[in-house]
């Protein structure tokens, strides 16, 4: 089956785990005369080779380490390896929308957007509609051969996104027999079972070779309140014995406990207190009251007792807070950890094949075609409201009446006032509307056939087209229509019926609201089928992603020099790519709570042409075994963003049979995907109330905090005078609402890349190989959204208000953030440098073999600016979220006859929290190292029947407690220890 193309064997890919390479393998080919050697190709090129030289950096993971982990997807893997981390999974979009159980890797931590992943060698649909980053949901884990993450110069042979590199999955593209495979993992706490059932069949017959599987997988959901580390919560309040910014006393100090927030109860609660008033502590304990099932009203419960309060202020970190247990609850709705999970459930079907029919000795047909289904729901609490309800709404009680008419208070000119007109009424109830739950549906089909072969003894080809498409569809339930339920609980009586209430601006009634169903909210367990119909809706939203590829590639040699042959690789691909999202009526009009998304359309195309070139110009000469250059060219013209270019130069040095050396400099580029430029807006949701114009934000600054000047400086001139507060009731309020929006405007990012490489395999030690690969990347114009926080601080911390970040920040008159906007902007600048380490040992032990394995990955250096200017520089090296020092992973295989016991420890290197730390803002900023050990046994029971016994996360460790990192399940294993069982069966 034209094994000149085909064959990778066995060697090839000890090679590459290795880093090792040979200037002189050869292969014999023994299905045909017409060549000794055979050529292969590696990931990071094109052209087909006669040795294993590796032009790039290669890392390769063999399919049987994903089964010695017993991981059944990839990502799993991926998020381990040393030089990647987590891009999105379901452990980190519990709180998304759109997604939701998604899978992404993230080379160098660099996003998912700048890592390319082919398989075998091709573009994938992107995962998510309008992205470009691949859903390794996808990829069918058993038929993977093996997994090949390459860096350094990928752009120039592969395409615009390949800044980081590439992560190249090759599958099986035969199989004889039909193997059936079976797994569950139980976790040893409550929820979070994995269930895998996959059955795999092929036949190589003459001409026809093909392999066909299909998978299912079903990933539970497990709540945060089923581990026992969260049952013992903490978070960060402000600290009681902080008396200033120079006392050397933190101001944040971490409290163990769990919490709730003080306000939003099922059936009702508010506060009598003047317009305007600031919820002191008092307040809090004598002025809040709470509905009952009856409509009464009793003080508000606080479970266990309010939280310490610093200030007679309220505080978002302190007095707004109580603490509860589970027998002392309170009447808050949002305990923390209620309605949270560590992760999204996800439930996915993968049917695909694959297949070769060899038309003749010198060409094939290829064909694969893979349809997958994915389902999974980001599950949250119910809608919550904050209504004005006036003291002449027909729904106020005589109870809640009197409680208002007697609040006295002294007006702004000194006059006193007997009575309120209004309160505002906190209300969160699941009895009512249900909890809000996002369904995403994904379905993907993408479908290719080409054709391969020998042109001559000298040059091959190789041409496919490829068409991929995603289906999304979400739906959004417990939804309410915001301004149907807001005129619902505003009731008045006309003519001796209760109706809605019509106000002018000066809130006197005039008339009704005709059409509205009065509801009254106050103390409800439940809502007719008529209020029911005119408040609560169903939101959808279907989008569509389509991706067209037609590639060729010819490949050979172009002549003989005295070194060995000059080798070039020529490719043409066109690809065009359309995304379309149609929300529901209520959706594109905004109209229901939290939510809105508008039509969205948007098409590219584009047209590339590259050339590879590798020349050998030396060969055994002294202190040269062989010297050879390597070039890539690719030419890209888009329809957006115009035309642009990539390159590679690299040089391949083998020293001695012992050491080899190795450069690559490079130039990437990538294009702004089809949601970043025509995204329409769509809500989101920042957390927190956080303001750095706020005056106990700027008190908390230290003085030697390069941008507090600025940041005064910037506030006062947006018109917020000094000792500037938010009002009480945006303090008080929930989520701020913006906007997520594209940019057209958007050009290419470039990356300027640079890796130089040493791989040294000792003589005198046999089996013993060592890699060191120095590696940067230099990105201008980067293109990054920016979220509220961010957006606000990078606002008021440059030299002047004129910049990129402010238009995005929209105040009231009062100076209270109204919204926000998140709009994509060519605007950083990244640069990121480190060291991979690699070493492998493989050495006979007891009567089997021993292969030992350490990958490490050193980060010396993570800076971003995120506007260009000079004093906007920003080092995230050492970081929690960003760039651990040092991450590793080491593997112990040990093999004997048909048994092998797998041991695997990752290791993350101890972080902080804020480099600009220092005693006065808080007491938990260092975060401690992480280290954690699986084990696998797997054995063949009876001569086609695989047995495996697996333990994830063997000491049970916990993610370091801090505020920041306790539930953190993006960067630590907050599923606990958990057991595997698999079987698998060969017929």
């Amino acid at each position: 089956m034209l094994k000149k193309l085909n064959l990778v064997t066995a060697s090839i890919q000890m090679a590459l785990i290795a880093g090792a390479v040979s200037s002189s393998v050869a292969v014999a080919n023994e299905q045909t005369e017409t060549k000794s050697v055979e050529r292969i190709q590696v990931t990071g090129s094109r052209i087909k080779r006669f040795n294993l030289t590796s032009p790039t950096p290669v890392t390769v993971i063999g399919g049987v380490e994903l089964e010695n982990q017993g991981i059944t997807n990839v990502n799993d893997l991926l998020a381990e390896m040393p030089q990647a981390t987590v891009g999105l999974s379901p452990e980190n979009t519990t709180s998304f929308i759109y997604a939701s159980g998604l899978n992404t890797t993230d080379l160098r931590g660099l996003g998912s957007e700048r890592t390319l992943v082919l398989v075998n060698g091709r573009r994938f649909v992107p995962g998510s509609v309008g992205d470009t980053a691949v859903d390794l949901n996808n990829i069918p884990t058993s038929i993977i051969e093996r997994v090949e993450i390459a860096t350094g110069g990928a752009a120039a042979v592969y395409g615009a996104d390949a800044v980081a590199g590439v992560v190249n999955i090759i599958t099986k593209k035969s199989f004889d027999g039909i193997e059936v495979d079976i797994s569950t993992v139980k976790p040893e706490q409550k929820g979070g079972e994995d269930h895998t059932f996959s059955i795999t069949g092929g036949q190589e017959l003459d001409k026809l070779s093909f392999i066909a599987s299909l998978n299912y997988t079903k990933n539970e959901s497990y709540a945060k309140l089923d581990r026992d580390f969260y049952r013992n919560s903490m978070r960060s309040i402000a600290n009681p014995a902080d008396t200033g910014s120079k006392d050397g006393i933190p101001g944040n100090i971490a409290l163990n406990g769990q919490t709730a927030l003080a306000r939003y109860s099922e059936k009702g609660d508010f506060f009598a207190i003047a317009p305007g008033a600031d919820k002191t502590r008092d307040v809090y304990l004598n002025d809040h009251f709470a509905f009952q099932e009856d409509g009464s009203l009793q003080p508000f419960n606080y479970g266990l007792g309010l939280i310490p309060d610093p200030n007679p202020k309220i505080s978002e970190l302190a007095a707004g807070r109580y603490f509860h247990d589970e027998y002392n609850m309170g009447d808050g709705v949002f305990t923390q950890g209620a309605k949270s999970y560590f992760r999204t459930p996800l439930e996915r079907v993968i049917a695909s094949t694959y297949g070769t029919y060899e038309i003749n000795h010198d060409h094939a047909l290829t064909f694969d075609a893979t349809w997958s289904k994915t389902e999974s729901t980001t599950q949250s609490g119910p809608a919550f409201f904050a209504y004005k309800i006036h003291r002449d709404n027909a729904f106020v009680s005589d109870e809640m009446g009197k409680i208002m008419d007697d609040v006295t208070y002294t007006d702004k000119d000194g006059n006193l006032v007997e009575g309120i007109d209004s309160v505002t009424l906190y209300q969160a109830n699941s009895n009512l509307w249900g909890d809000r739950n996002y369904e995403q549906e994904r379905e993907v089909f993408r479908s290719s056939i080409g054709l391969e072969g020998i042109i001559n003894d000298d040059w091959g080809y190789s041409t496919y087209f490829q068409f991929g498409r995603v289906e999304q569809d979400t739906t959004w339930t417990g939804e309410v229509l915001e301004q149907n339920l807001l005129s619902a609980v505003d009731a008045t009586v006309i003519n001796g019926q209760t109706v809605c209430a019509k106000r002018n601006s000066e809130g006197d009634i005039i008339g009704q609201i005709d059409g509205c169903v009065p509801f009254n909210p106050m103390g409800a367990t439940s809502a007719t089928a008529e209020q029911m119909g005119y408040i609560s809706t169903v939101a959808t939203r279907f989008a569509r992603h389509d991706q067209a590829v037609f590639a060729a590639t010819v490949d050979g040699v172009l002549f003989e020099l005295p070194a060995g042959y000059v080798s070039a690789a020529f490719t043409a691909e066109h690809r065009r790519e359309v995304a379309e999202k149609t929300p529901s009526e209520n959706m594109a009009k905004g109209l229901i709570f939290g939510n809105s998304s508008l039509p969205m359309h948007g098409e590219i195309e584009v047209d590339e042409l590259s050339m590879e070139l590798s020349v050998p110009i030396l060969v055994d000469e002294f202190l040269a075994l062989d010297l050879t250059f390597e070039g890539a060219y690719r030419y890209m013209d888009y329809s957006v963003t115009g035309e642009d270019d990539a390159w590679k130069l690299a040089l391949n040095w083998g020293v001695t049979e012992e050491l080899r050396l190795r450069v690559n400099r490079s130039k990437s580029v990538r294009a702004p995907s089809l949601g970043d430029l025509f995204a329409p807006a769509s809500t989101q949701f920042s957390s927190g109330r956080a303001d750095i114009c706020r005056a106990d934000s700027i008190k908390k600054l230290s003085d030697s905090y390069e941008y507090k000047k600025n940041i005064i400086k910037n506030c006062q001139a947006a018109g917020l005078p000094e000792g500037w507060m938010p009002s009480s009731e945006w303090l008080a309020g929930g989520s701020l609402e913006g906007s997520i929006v594209g940019n057209t405007e958007l050009k290419n990012e470039v990356s300027n890349d640079l890796t130089v490489g040493l791989i040294y395999t000792p003589e005198f030690i046999e089996g013993l190989d060592f890699t060191v690969d120095y590696w940067s990347f230099e990105i201008d114009g980067a293109i990054q959204y920016f979220d509220r926080k961010n957006t606000v601080e990078n606002c008021y911390e440059s030299e002047s208000l004129d910049n990129l970040f402010c238009k995005n920040v929209i105040r009231g008159e009062n100076g209270d953030i109204e919204h926000f906007y998140q709009r994509p902007i060519n605007s950083a600048q990244i640069v990121k440098k480190g060291y991979d380490f690699e070493s492998a040992y493989r050495f006979d032990a007891m009567n089997g073999e021993m292969a030992l394995k350490l990958a490490a990955t050193y980060i010396a250096k993570d800076t971003q600016n995120s506007t260009g200017l000079a004093n906007d520089l920003r080092s995230f090296t050492g970081l929690t979220d960003d760039s651990p020092r040092w991450k590793g992973r080491f593997t112990a295989v040990y093999s004997q006859d048909e048994s092998v016991y797998a041991l695997t420890v990752n290791y993350r290197h101890s972080t902080v929290d804020d480099k600009g730390w220092t005693i006065e803002a808080n007491n938990f900023n260092e975060v401690p190292s992480y280290t954690t050990v699986d084990f696998m046994y797997k054995s063949y029971v009876l001569e086609d029947l695989q047995l495996r016994l697996g333990v994830s996360n063997l000491f049970d460790k916990e993610p370091p407690r801090t505020p920041e990192t306790f539930d953190s399940g993006e960067f630590y294993d907050v599923n606990g220890r958990r057991f595997s069982l698999g079987l698998k069966y060969n017929f």
